[in-house]
């Protein structure tokens, strides 16, 4: 192993445990204090393992025109997520050091994973937590807005197979942005919660853990 690559990896586990450790949840609502509740939206922050997605209502995406919702008309809620192409696509087990690494630093292509499901519980989604968020109407306008811009065309087209171990349906669909350590998936779900009028600083972002302590402090704020 060469020195270089070596501080390359110390320099990643150093960024990796800061953003593991760092932060505190903020007990801020995501919408202004004078927002009616009854206009409010819920929305969803769904964690497995270490990534995190977000999932809305498909009812209440306000681009009804939107194609990628006429790819799940079963489904009542579309749950997203964001990460390297190879390896969020890696079948199960079959993920390794060397698959993270490179996409951490020489990813060649990105993608957004859409889940179609019915109910938002753990269960139902085969995940470890799911954290319901409420946003006024324009947050909810803003974060669906970002999430339909980073998909790679205005007419998104689904590729590939459905990721197994994972709720079905399921499809993927190649992103706009890079893919690169510090900016991951973590990272990606709470720069939509920022997006979507959330308090929370994106940049400062690594692990899932630390998306889901925000997330409740968001679900528990008056």
């Amino acid at each position: 192993m060469t020195h270089g690559f070596r501080q390359l990896l110390s320099l990643f586990a150093t960024v990796l445990l800061t953003g593991l450790l760092s932060g505190c949840a903020s007990n801020d609502a995501c919408y202004a204090p004078t927002t009616p509740h009854e206009s409010l939206h819920s929305v969803y922050v769904i964690k497995r393992a270490w990534h995190t997605g977000v999932a809305v209502a498909a009812a209440d995406w306000p681009n009804r025109n939107w194609p990628v919702l006429a790819d799940f008309p079963e489904s009542r809620y579309l749950e997203f997520g964001w990460g390297d192409a190879r390896f969020y696509q890696a079948p199960a087990g079959e993920e390794s050091w060397w698959l993270a690494l490179r996409a951490a630093f020489f990813s060649t292509a990105s993608v957004v994973h859409v889940i179609g499901f019915d109910r938002p519980t753990p269960e139902a989604l085969l995940a470890d937590e799911v954290i319901e968020v409420r946003l006024s109407a324009e947050g909810l306008r803003k974060l669906t807005a970002s999430i339909e811009a980073e998909f790679n065309e205005n007419t998104p087209k689904s590729f590939g197979a459905p990721l197994l171990g994972t709720p079905e349906p399921n499809k993927f669909y190649y992103a706009k942005r890079r893919f690169f350590f510090p900016r991951m998936c973590n990272w990606w779900t709470s720069q939509r919660l920022h997006d979507g009028g959330c308090p929370i600083a994106a940049w400062s972002v690594f692990s899932a853990n630390r998306v889901i302590r925000e997330a409740k402090g968001f679900a528990s704020a008056p």
